[in-house]
């Protein structure tokens, strides 16, 4: 056996009742109005309420309505004085309407209907009269008496009731369930006051006998429907059916045209509201449609306005033929003006930076000239004297047939953007030289202030590299001071530290604009002369070993020094070594003097190993 929680079963078993309740009142409330089953109704409200009903609980819980409200209108038939087989047949006939027209909106629309779009409209008065037909049809089939008169009066009467009652009861329930009556007082009570006048109107017309001026209710339900919509459409029409309701004995003006009785009567009369909610709600839908797009467009226009404000940035458009200017609210902020009028064509240029007119103005007529897009940054002068940089992009907007055009743009404000790039460019500089400066003390020998061995080492590989490359010769000097330990050992380490300057500022004079000199290590130096045969390295080699023999006095010193050329496949390590070699040859030889390498060998010298930075010699850039 199954069970449900109280709260469940409470949930699943009101919401019938509360249908049932509400279909069956509504059902004995116009037999009571029509005097029982043998009355003529000008509206079944029972057939709108549950069609509502429907439409807003969806399929998955319709069964438990219609079940509902078919037993209140089985009791409700029963209660007006039909027989049971006239109150089933009629019952069935009352519930197939409603559950048609739901089944076929459900199948014609994928979202909730609206009675404020007009497409949605049109399948609600066609699910309408789809249904009041299918109704009207099964009812003719079980009355006691059939006739063509019945069918038009029960049509009508089902008809206006789902019309009528529908949207006002989906349109108010959505009301009170979103809250918007609650919060929209001075629109309830404008609504009571229009509905208020309908009456009166309706009244004054209806409770003439005679031939009563039909065209005022009318009058009165398309100024409700201007204002208040579909409710206002839909609200009108059933005041109007009311009052003619409770006015229908002394209404005879319909004898002239239906003949004499209550069905003609009731015929003529549902023929009228049905002409008055033809004309109305159309309109209603219409004009909610077009406050809806009005108010989207004016919700659009000021989150746009929001963005603009947030951006500092705003559009501006431009007619080509008049020089009419249009600017967006930001468009006056960022220029520094009140938000009024725009200033013509002259004065917005006139607005830049007596420099960068000119920029505009080139731009601008290149633009209308070429019909292409544009795209400038320049200064603005705001009427306090303050600077400000825009940027400005636009494009042509709409040719029309006659040649005529405009230019639609927008200028942003980036005072900001050019002052944290002129920061960061600033901060880059000041980067790039401290990383200048670091790599040049890295780079650079503390004491002589010329190439360290590091750097040294990296100019032999890249000057070998380029050697290659190039098909260039390539030649370098080894040199080291005579006697430099008998240097510091007689006049002290720092007349040794001022002979190691002093040899150091000789050499690099002594060079070539492409030549580098480099402290090894000690008082050993290297040269590197790029683009050199031997015997022009000799050459060089002599010079700077004569500068460095005459300068100075306090110690007077000499140098040795080895030369080499590099070699086919050669490495730089093998050319270091061969100048090595050749600079023992030179000390051996009395010191203070030159010599040239030979052929070229593989041993490596542990003062010159970094063959892991010089290529090999199979090497090919």
């Amino acid at each position: 056996m199954f069970t449900y929680p109280a709260g469940q079963f409470l949930r699943f078993i009101l919401p019938p009742i509360a249908t049932g309740i509400v279909y069956f009142l509504a059902a004995a409330i116009t037999f009571g109005l029509v005097g029982g089953s043998d009355g003529v109704a000008i509206l079944w409200p029972a057939s709108g309420i549950l069609l509502a009903i429907l439409l807003s609980s969806g399929w998955g819980r319709a069964y438990r309505h219609v079940i509902a409200a078919a037993a209140a209108s089985l009791f409700a038939n029963l209660l007006a004085g039909n027989s049971l087989g006239i109150s089933f047949g009629f019952t069935i006939a009352n519930i197939s309407e409603s559950v048609a027209a739901a089944w076929f909106l459900s199948r014609q629309l994928t979202r909730r209907l609206s009675f404020s779009e007009p497409s949605d409209l049109v399948w609600f008065c066609s699910a309408a009269a789809m249904g009041a037909a299918l109704s009207a049809t099964i009812a003719l089939v079980v009355a006691p008496v059939s006739s063509i008169d019945f069918w038009l009066s029960w049509f009508s009467t089902d008809l206006l009731g789902i019309l009528i009652v529908t949207p006002l009861a989906m349109i108010g329930a959505n009301a009170v369930r979103t809250g918007a009556a609650i919060g929209r007082a001075p629109a309830v009570f404008e609504a009571i006051v229009i509905f208020a006048l309908v009456a009166i109107i309706s009244w004054l017309v209806f409770s003439r006998s005679g031939a009563p001026i039909l065209f005022l209710p009318m009058l009165a339900v398309l100024m409700s429907a201007s204002r208040l919509g579909p409710t206002g459409a839909a609200g009108g029409v059933l005041i109007v059916a009311g009052v003619s309701t409770f006015t229908f004995n002394v209404w005879s003006p319909a004898q002239n045209l239906f003949g004499i009785g209550p069905l003609a009567k009731s015929i003529y009369l549902q023929f009228y509201l049905l002409t008055l909610f033809a004309a109305a709600l159309p309109i209603a839908a219409l004009l909610s449609s077009r406050n809806k797009v009005v108010n989207q467009l004016a919700e659009e226009k000021r989150l746009l306005e929001l963005a603009e404000e947030a951006a500092n940035l705003g559009h501006w458009r431009l007619d080509v033929r008049t020089n009419k200017i249009v600017w967006s609210r930001e468009v006056f902020s960022i220029f520094g003006l009140e938000d009024s009028v725009p200033p013509p064509l002259e004065g917005a240029i006139n607005a830049y930076h007596p420099d960068d007119r000119q920029i505009v103005t080139n731009h601008i007529d290149r633009a209308i000239e070429h019909r292409c897009d544009f795209d400038f940054t320049a200064r603005i002068v705001r009427p306090n004297g303050e600077i400000r940089h825009v940027r400005s992009r636009g494009e042509i907007d709409h040719i029309e047939s006659d040649g005529s055009f405009g230019l639609f743009g927008i200028v942003q404000d980036i005072t900001i953007q050019v002052s944290h790039a002129a920061a960061i460019e600033k901060a880059r500089n000041r980067a790039e030289e401290a990383a200048r400066q670091a790599q040049a003390i890295a780079e650079t020998d503390q004491l002589t202030g010329i190439a360290n061995r590091r750097r040294t080492t990296s100019e032999i590989v890249r000057a070998v590299l380029a050697a290659r490359r190039d098909d260039r010769s390539l030649a370098v000097a080894v040199f080291d001071v005579d006697h430099f330990k008998r240097v510091n050992d007689t006049y002290g380490h720092h007349a040794g530290d001022e002979v190691l300057k002093r040899v150091a500022n000789v050499a690099a004079k002594a060079l070539r604009a492409g030549d580098m000199v480099g402290r090894f290590g000690g008082e050993e130096f290297v040269i590197i002369l790029p683009d050199t045969t031997t015997q022009t390295a000799m050459l060089i080699a002599e010079r700077v070993r004569s500068s460095i023999a005459k300068s100075g006095s306090t110690p007077r010193v000499t140098v040795s020094m080895g030369i080499a050329e590099l070699a086919e496949g050669e490495t730089g390590e093998s050319l270091l070594r061969r100048a090595d070699e050749a600079l023992y040859i030179a000390k051996r030889a009395g010191r203070n003097t030159l010599r040239s390498a030979g052929q070229k060998t593989i041993e490596c010298d542990a003062r010159f190993k970094f063959c892991d930075r010089l290529p090999s010699a199979d090497y090919r850039p």
